[in-house]
């Protein structure tokens, strides 16, 4: 049966039905963010240009490669980033669809980025040379989880982004990093943004999660807002991307 005669459905035009046809989902394209492209460069140019980079979980993202000649990306190429791999080696990148517990290397790398990787560190840390570099967030918690390490990591830096997002910086300041607030004063003390975001949030989640009351003291909602996402206390201080070296 031809979909315009499908009994219920109102028939279509030649031409809605020529559209929808002719609809389907749009694949996405690499993305070179002009922030990772700077954070990467500041890494090269004030901490140690690598001569070979592992980005495993990389998806669509090829920034790496507008900074550092040797990238391999590793990628298991499916769900919202499939298709990844393919558009990797179409530009002539050297990404492989694998899981990285599965990538063997021939030679270990450098330096190792994990940004939102959802893998465990070790995963991914295990092809990496003894002294070599790890440039990390936090948003899975990689960082912390190096930090909880040092036996294995050293935490050497941070890198943060300028204002105009296309300028980042290198700090060896690592004080209040990986140091939990101990309560509202210092919540609104050392991070402020996030002090107001969380009264943001505890409003949103008032009108959208039925067991959840923001009314009541900020220490006792933010108690509860806790224990429903799981979290403990934030730090004190937190930066876009952590530099650690992996011990020898």
């Amino acid at each position: 049966m031809a979909d315009d005669k499908i009994p219920g459905l109102v028939p279509l035009s030649k031409a809605s039905l020529k559209l929808l046809r002719g609809t389907a989902r749009k694949e996405p394209e690499l993305c070179f963010a002009d922030e990772s492209i700077a954070a990467y460069a500041a890494f090269r140019g004030h901490v140690y240009n690598p001569q070979s980079v592992l980005y495993p979980s990389c998806g669509f993202d090829a920034s790496p490669a507008r900074v550092f000649p040797n990238v391999t990306f590793v990628d298991i190429d499916i769900g919202g980033n499939e298709g990844c791999v393919r558009k990797l080696q179409e530009a002539g990148l050297h990404a492989f669809r694998q899981d990285i517990r599965d990538y063997t290397p021939q030679e270990l790398h450098d330096l190792l980025i994990l940004l939102n990787p959802c893998i465990r560190t070790e995963w991914a840390s295990r092809h990496l040379k003894p002294g070599g570099y790890v440039l990390a967030n936090d948003y899975h918690g990689n960082a912390s989880e190096m930090h909880r390490q040092p036996e294995q990591f050293t935490l050497w830096g941070v890198i943060d982004s300028g204002r105009d997002g296309n300028r980042a910086v290198v700090s060896r300041n690592l004080e209040h990093l990986f140091e939990p607030v101990a309560n509202e004063e210092e919540l609104r003390t050392f991070r402020p943004d996030y002090y107001a975001f969380l009264n943001k949030i505890f409003r949103v989640m008032a009108m959208n999660t039925p067991d959840f009351n923001a009314d009541g003291p900020f220490e006792e909602v933010w108690a509860r807002y806790r224990g429903i996402m799981s979290e403990g206390m934030p730090s004190k201080r937190v930066a876009g991307r952590y530099i650690f070296i992996k011990n020898p």
